[in-house]
């Protein structure tokens, strides 16, 4: 069995246990937008990070099939079924348009487990992107085509009219706008596996890592107290050098925590945690709701009482939810890409 890479798993618990956080309600704004810049780019670096190139591309999209396009297809509709007969929250759509939004897969468009499918997308030019490069190397190149694209992608959000398409939203099926942006956090950590981790290792010392810490956070902060509508071009370069520190800075994070069985069991099963999680945070929040209304309130109200609260659920749901993990794992390996015989933990 191949060995894992325990820094990467360590970084993929960071950015699942902040994926879990962000979907309470009741999360704090003030959080939100600390952890907004890196804990879904986190996943997609990590992704070019231990992306093996082969010319072989049906054998490639194959895999890609097995591991991603199956799960969601299996788990996303699961949550429809489940969500139709045992429901939190007022559907306003009946069962077979649920189901025909979701294969659509336009965002905010009732879509489920958008994620997977963004990440299937994004692999299958990323494959070609990839191809070129190993015919020439040159880096500068790949940076710069994904930053071009990147940018293509803001213009288009910025300047897309959303009442042309017939959902009136800018985001399009199977997430293909959001592709460049998902080759733009590929390609970083492709680029860094090869080329930049030997030499950018040995420059983070304690020093350094205190003043990225303290860069990340002044990027972080000032846009949000300042409340500063930038123009476009300065607005994106803002927004990439921002997620590209929070980068830097859960990177140098993962490589400096001590490996526990816990965090690396989250972190080396983030596709199911991804699939399970949100019925559990919503079936947690409706109890507080219903059973304890005058307590949520205050909760809610309170800024540090929200932090607590999210703090303590995430853990505690991120724990309970070994208990399913175990049992696919165990009995439908299938549904995340395994055969029967082999319980190695999927890796997205």
């Amino acid at each position: 069995m191949k060995k894992r890479i325990e820094w990467i798993d360590i970084a993929k618990f960071i950015g699942i246990f902040f994926v879990m956080f962000s979907h309470f309600e009741i999360c704090p704004e003030y959080l939100r937008v600390f952890f907004t810049p890196f804990y879904l780019s986190i996943f997609f670096f990590c992704s070019g990070y231990c992306y093996k190139h082969t010319d072989d591309f049906p054998s490639f999209i194959k895999k890609k099939i097995r591991q991603l396009f199956i799960p969601w297809l299996i788990y996303s509709n699961l949550n429809i079924i489940l969500s139709n007969i045992l429901s939190f929250k007022h559907h306003a759509n009946g069962f077979a348009t649920e189901v025909f939004r979701n294969l659509l897969q336009i965002r905010y468009y009732d879509e489920r487990l958008w994620f997977i499918p963004a990440m299937f997308s994004a692999y299958i030019p990323f494959f070609f992107l990839i191809r070129s490069y190993q015919k020439n190397k040159n880096t500068k190149s790949l940076l710069f085509v994904c930053t071009v694209l990147a940018l293509i992608r803001k213009l288009y959000k910025a300047y897309m009219n959303p009442q042309w398409l017939p959902w009136n939203l800018t985001s399009l099926p199977w997430h293909i706008d959001y592709i460049p942006t998902a080759m733009f956090f590929m390609a970083l950590g492709y680029i860094y596996k090869n080329e930049w981790e030997k030499y950018l290792d040995p420059f983070f010392d304690l020093r350094k890592e205190i003043a990225l810490t303290c860069i990340y956070c002044f990027l972080v902060y000032f846009a949000y107290f300042s409340d500063i509508a930038f123009p476009l071009l300065i607005d994106f370069l803002y927004d990439h050098i921002r997620h590209i520190c929070g980068l830097l800075f859960i990177i140098q994070i993962a490589k400096k925590i001590s490996p526990n069985k816990y965090v690396l069991y989250v972190g080396s099963n983030t596709l199911l945690y991804f699939c399970l999680h949100n019925k559990a945070i919503t079936l947690t929040e409706t109890v507080f709701k219903k059973f304890l209304p005058d307590l949520f309130s205050s909760v809610t109200g309170n800024a540090l009482l929200s932090t607590a609260f999210c703090l303590i659920f995430t853990i505690v749901i991120s724990i309970v939810l070994i208990i399913p993990t175990e049992l696919i794992h165990r009995y439908l390996p299938w549904t995340i890409g395994k055969p029967m015989k082999n319980n190695a933990h999927t890796q997205i």
